[in-house]
């Protein structure tokens, strides 16, 4: 039981918001419908008090500038913060931000 805690306490709000958008959806979500989903599912141990600032502020921070390569998240162009996984988004094709 502890280790299963443990496992939660320690995983990342990238982690959490991956396995949200991998496990309990198939469309792109917006940071607050992730969020719900990771408090609902019990997918992070939360402390604070603006769990949605942090998640927003990871999403945002990962499809900008250096990250992009690299990030496992992207966000839908034209859209106000709608994201999906990487490899969601060429599975259903849509239209990549280079596109813009």
């Amino acid at each position: 039981m502890k280790d299963k805690q443990k496992r939660k306490k320690e995983r990342t709000w990238a982690e959490a918001a991956r396995m949200v958008l991998e496990n309990f959806s198939d469309a792109p979500m917006t940071p607050k419908q992730i969020l719900h989903v990771i408090q609902t599912k019990g997918l992070k141990e939360m402390s604070g008090t603006a769990p949605l600032a942090c998640l927003v502020t990871m999403l945002h921070s990962q499809v900008r500038g250096d990250r992009v390569k690299n990030s496992i998240f992207f966000k839908l162009p034209g859209r106000m913060s709608l994201f999906t996984l990487k490899v969601l988004h060429s599975e259903i094709g849509l239209p990549s931000a280079a596109g813009r």
